[in-house]
């Protein structure tokens, strides 16, 4: 019996992990094809009615969900069709509406895949297969069954370019909190990993040269020994190249973790932190309990030793429009490498979905079912907030901007909501202006420019002109005579003589802010590239 396993994923960067896990540690010959979510979804069709597969699985996430249904309803074939995946586990009557779905299972896969092979090959019982739906008369399910995670194998074979997809490992399953808003509150029981089977994976995702290595536990400082010993393990392996992400719960780190982390190289290790609010009722209200001053005073300590990823969820219960504003504000002050504004969505069975009458949700009926509002924020307010989320990703996510941050945050105290809600409302109303490095630039200028323009100016361009690659073309009025450009290339010459005159009249930029007392000239050569200052005074 052929079977074909099928990733639809929503970025090549991000491999079918679902789809790979179960062909890892499959018993029966399996084929596994990926695609993404940008592909012809005829094209998927064509490839599924002409495989000669008896069996064809598709693995179910939020992302691909529209894309499988679509697949579903029109695909032609009398091939059994199973599913898996947490979009289907929680959602089986939307998927058994389509008659050719035979089986669905639920949740963890590995061993029950195999046991529903075993099934379809005359081996044993269906209900002896677990974590299993199947149409009979009407669909049925069999019993949850948890697999020995001691005998689950990960593969990376198929993972075709280390460099630039993700490998997605794991040193445990389940989670010891309960949030309301997220499907990890569903197992609750924490299962490890073996420690050497952990540290094998990490050494051959080295030696594989992958660039970015993401742990899908969901609380990696669980148990704060393991954490500590791994991540010993990778400081103490560290090839330099390779980058390791994981989620931490940030107010419960130990100050022996805290003193490992201040020792590692900046660079190695990310950690994914979901602050979500800084509203106390609010996170009780989803179950969340989070000591704010503590995880604020925990992240300062390892900032420079670690890249830091904050997470916020706009539309949770009980947090208004202004509560928001507020744990925007106090997050942001943080000043995070990067902070993911999301917006709540309707998982099938957690508590958020159970609760959703009580607080008066209205979700998208459509996937990845967003807040539309509730009794505590209105449509109207999410589209405000969501403007913010424009701004915060172009400008400080990117990373393209980091000097006029730094001027607009951190010496002009700007209110960080209001900024990123101004930008992004410009962005909207002038769409074009989002698109092309230089219109970003520009569009920042004349969104924000009204106050301190000069200096502002002055930054934007050089963010604008360190971040491109090659030398630009600029999109701003030149100010520089060149006369006046000689004798500053003359001084740039005598303080550092590898600049040549062929140098700086074919491969640099010049710019320059002025003040009452000195003139800074700015300049930055490309081949190679690097970045020089001089102040002159007047």
């Amino acid at each position: 019996m052929k079977t074909l396993l099928i990733g639809i994923n929503s970025k090549y960067i991000h491999p079918a992990m679902g789809a790979i896990q179960i062909a890892a540690n499959s018993r029966f010959p399996v084929i596994l094809r990926e695609f993404t979510i940008k592909d012809d979804p005829s094209n998927i069709q064509k490839f599924l009615e002409e495989s000669t597969a008896d069996v064809i699985g598709f693995s179910v996430y939020i992302w691909n969900a529209l894309i499988v249904k679509s697949l579903l309803g029109k695909i032609k074939t009398d091939k059994i069709i199973i599913l898996g995946g947490p979009e289907a586990s929680y959602r089986p009557e939307e998927y058994f509406a389509f008659p050719n779905v035979t089986y669905l299972i639920k949740n963890e896969g590995e061993e029950s895949f195999n046991e529903l092979m075993e099934f379809l090959e005359g081996a044993r019982p269906v209900w002896e297969v677990s974590n299993l739906y199947y149409r009979a008369d009407l669909v049925r399910y069999t019993f949850d069954r948890l697999p020995d995670i001691s005998k689950i194998k990960h593969d990376h074979s198929s993972i075709a370019e280390p460099e630039n997809q993700y490998l997605y490992l794991e040193s445990s399953r389940g989670c010891p909190y309960a949030c309301s808003y997220c499907m990890a509150s569903l197992e609750k029981q924490v299962r490890f990993f073996p420690m050497e089977t952990v540290k094998q994976e990490i050494l051959q995702a080295m030696e594989q040269n992958f660039r970015t290595v993401k742990f899908l536990d969901r609380s990696f400082n669980a148990d704060p020994k393991r954490m500590n010993e791994i991540l010993k393990f990778i400081s103490n392996h560290d090839n330099h190249h390779s980058v390791f992400q994981f989620e931490i719960v940030g107010d419960t780190l130990k100050e022996d973790s805290i003193a490992l982390i201040k020792t590692l190289r900046r660079g190695l290790i990310r950690f994914e932190i979901g602050i979500q609010s800084t509203n106390s009722a609010v996170t009780q209200a989803v179950s969340r309990h989070q000591d704010f001053e503590r995880l604020k005073k925990n992240l300062r300590s390892i900032q420079e030793n670690v890249v830091i990823h904050l997470d916020l969820i706009a539309g949770l219960p009980k947090e208004d429009r202004e509560s928001f504003i507020k744990t925007f504000n106090e997050t942001f002050a943080l000043f995070p490498d990067e902070l993911q504004l999301g917006f709540l969505k309707e998982l099938a069975g957690t508590g958020i979905a159970k609760n959703r009458v009580l607080h008066g949700y209205v979700f998208d009926p459509d996937p990845p079912y967003e807040v539309v509002k509730n009794n505590y924020i209105s449509n109207r307010e999410l589209d405000e907030i969501r403007l913010a989320e424009i701004g915060l990703n172009k400008y400080y996510n990117s990373g393209r901007f980091p000097k006029t941050m730094k001027h607009l945050f951190e010496e002009q105290h700007r209110d960080p909501y209001e900024t990123f809600k101004k930008l992004g409302n410009y962005l909207r109303e002038n769409e074009a202006m989002a698109l092309q490095p230089g219109d970003l630039a520009k569009a920042l200028f004349i969104a924000l420019g009204n106050q301190d323009g000069k200096r502002l100016l002055y930054l934007i361009k050089q963010d604008y002109l360190i971040f491109s690659k090659l030398k630009p073309s600029l999109w701003w009025d030149y100010e520089i005579s060149k006369e006046e450009k000689a004798l500053v290339f003359k001084k740039f010459q005598k303080l550092y003589p590898d600049l040549t005159k062929e140098i700086l009249y074919r491969d640099t930029r010049l710019e320059k802010c002025e003040s009452d007392s000195e003139t800074e000239y700015f300049l930055i050569a490309y081949h190679p590239k690097n970045v020089y200052y001089l102040t002159v005074k007047k």
